[in-house]
């Protein structure tokens, strides 16, 4: 009996330390609304405190590579870092943005644009809205969504020539929970959005994560609304992300 109880200590023990299985990657298009200006957009979360976000319009084209840090206690982030995908694969960054939690503040450096400065967001929890809703999946992420309503303010990076600063604050978006539906094949919990964002969101009813969003407002500046489609789930995630970064410079002309 000693020597079972032993195995077992052994047996829990290995389990409780071993590595969480691999999570999966997610594949959407964000675009306008009509499908004009596609483009492609990989969200990979490989811990419940990291994110992995690609951007990419073309092969052989400068993309989007931006990382996070999550604060799941706050529901929101700490930290991202903007970038793009190296010819290796990796983040060549250029852009860090960090949260003041005493002075609720963001603190955005962009040494090339020369940008060093504190902006203030219009309360807690919020997200960016350039990053594609990609908060809400690595957070949310992982267990049914609750049916009940909830709320972000709203943040977005918008570069417009000659205005004071780059940041827009758009106010609270308000989420309210409308009912359990199929959409896109899946079971999907559908959202009215009001606030600082319009529209219509659906979340998938058992993993959490964005099936849909359809707002009104467009996260780019050359864009005139917003729509993010998810394409595909893929269950080898970290596998996947790899094979997406190697793939986008692979065979592509030297730099000139």
């Amino acid at each position: 009996m000693k020597a079972l109880l032993l195995a077992a200590g052994v047996l829990l023990s290995a389990c409780a330390s071993a590595p969480p299985l691999d999570a999966p990657m997610l594949s959407y298009i964000r675009s306008n609304q009509d499908g004009s200006l596609p483009e492609q957009i990989y969200v990979y979360r490989p811990d419940a405190t990291h994110l992995e976000v690609g951007k990419i319009v073309s092969r052989c084209a400068n993309a989007a590579f931006v990382t996070a840090e999550l604060d799941p206690a706050r529901g929101q982030p700490s930290a991202l870092t903007g970038g793009r995908i190296a010819r290796d694969g990796s983040q060549d960054a250029f852009a860090w943005l960090t949260y003041d939690i005493e002075a609720r503040q963001l603190h955005a450096r962009v040494p090339m644009a020369d940008i060093d400065e504190y902006v203030a967001i219009d309360g807690e929890p919020w997200l960016i809205y350039d990053f594609d809703l990609s908060e809400l999946n690595g957070l949310f992420y992982g267990r049914p969504p609750r049916r009940e309503d909830f709320r972000y303010a709203v943040a977005l990076i918008w570069p417009e020539e000659g205005a004071a600063s780059p940041f827009r604050n758009l106010g609270f978006m308000e989420a309210r929970f409308a009912g359990a539906e199929q959409h896109l094949g899946r079971e999907t919990l559908r959202f009215e959005v009001s606030g600082g964002l319009t529209g219509q969101l659906w979340l998938d009813a058992r993993q959490g994560f964005v099936v849909e969003a359809r707002f009104d407002q467009p996260n780019h500046i050359e864009y005139d609304d917003f729509q993010l489609v998810l394409q595909d789930v893929t269950v080898s995630g970290a596998e996947a992300w790899a094979r997406v970064r190697r793939m986008h410079w692979e065979g592509c002309p030297p730099p000139s």
